[in-house]
């Protein structure tokens, strides 16, 4: 089961990838990365360009994060429970 969020999130970068992230007055610190996948291109409506990361942050839980490349700016969309 996930929730949806899509809101604004600050996040640190180590190598290129996601290593934690501020959500909610929260830090959390990302263990792995399992998976990275970018959606762009004309079907979408408003010409979307983002960077999709789903990522385990300590205590378990995983969330899937995207850079939007077009507004220099990050957002966590969606956690997995």
């Amino acid at each position: 089961m996930t929730k949806r969020f899509d809101e604004e999130v600050r996040v640190e970068r180590d190598a290129g990838m996601p290593a934690a992230f501020e959500w909610r007055g929260t830090r959390y610190v990302v263990v792995d990365v399992i998976g990275k996948w970018r959606i762009e291109g004309r079907w979408w409506a408003d010409g979307r360009d983002r960077e999709y990361w789903r990522v385990e942050a300590r205590g378990g839980a995983v969330w899937d994060l995207y850079f939007d490349r077009q507004h220099d700016l990050w957002h966590m969309e969606r956690l997995w429970d």
